[in-house]
């Protein structure tokens, strides 16, 4: 098995510089719809951050568009050492659907990001239900939801984990649908597409979804990016790996509403 050490991570980011994922190619996307300010929002940020922090002392829920420096992260990290440099680069990657390599890049080039108006709110924030009602016949489902877009790992209906994702680009489209795992592979290579050096994609972690769509660590510069499949961050991606077996369930919705009308149409939702 593949013992992917630090060298091995450093060696995946540079990849990152030389490839496309699985023939990821940059589109330019829509924004995600911009999470409510108020009680939605402070149910999201979950009970783990209102433990540490009374929601009083929270100034913004929200967030908005803007410009960030390297300058102002450090100087939160100054007024509350737990948000270190690390920790809100990852916000930030989370909030922005991108992979952090390239939150450093849009910071030094001055790009608009998403950027929370506290940092505080978002460090255990995710866009997902922290729990869901009968998710599928097996204790383990894996939750894509395509208008976030995130993933979450549910077991007995309650999130274990979660990440941003990166899914289909327009005219290749991720399926909506309900499937199991196929297929795992500790270490794959693309099929169908070639990184920029002519070699096959490499797609670490990878689990088959259906057809050639795989669930597997990448390049996610962004939403939209890929052929179809999930690609998610190395470390989420080999969390989520080890996490699963072959009888865990993965739902695919184009957003939480669909969800819900799924689950009300069935007692429980079951792989097509």
């Amino acid at each position: 098995m593949l013992n992917l050490n630090w060298k091995s991570k450093a060696i995946f980011a540079l990849c990152l510089l030389l490839c496309t994922g699985a023939g990821c190619q940059r589109v330019r996307f829509p924004d995600p719809p911009q999470v409510s300010v108020g009680a939605e929002m402070k149910q999201q940020v979950g009970v783990k951050q209102e433990k540490n922090l009374a929601s009083s002392e929270i100034s913004d829920w929200g967030w908005s568009e803007r410009v960030i420096t390297e300058d102002e992260l450090n100087n939160l990290e100054l007024k509350d050492p737990t948000l270190t440099s690390s920790s809100s680069h990852k916000i930030l990657a989370r909030l922005n659907s991108k992979a952090e390599f390239y939150i450093y890049g849009d910071i030094r080039r001055q790009r608009p990001l998403r950027v929370p108006n506290d940092f505080r709110a978002y460090r255990d924030w995710t866009p997902l239900p922290r729990e869901i009602k009968d998710p599928a016949p097996t204790p383990k489902c894996i939750l894509v939801v395509k208008d976030i877009p995130f993933i979450g790992w549910y077991e007995k209906g309650k999130l274990v984990g979660d990440s941003q994702v990166a899914l289909g680009m327009p005219g290749e489209e991720t399926k909506a649908g309900v499937y199991k795992i196929l297929d795992k592979a500790v270490e794959k290579y693309s099929m169908s597409y070639r990184n920029d050096l002519g070699e096959p994609a490499w797609m670490p972690w990878a689990m088959r979804i259906y057809g050639g769509v795989w669930i597997h660590a990448g390049d996610i510069s962004g939403p939209y990016c890929s052929h179809g499949c999930m690609m998610l961050p190395m470390s989420a991606a080999e969390e989520l790996f080890h996490w699963t077996d072959a009888q865990t369930t993965v739902v695919i919705v184009e957003s939480l509403s669909d969800l819900g009308k799924r689950a009300k149409g069935s007692n429980q939702l079951r792989p097509d």
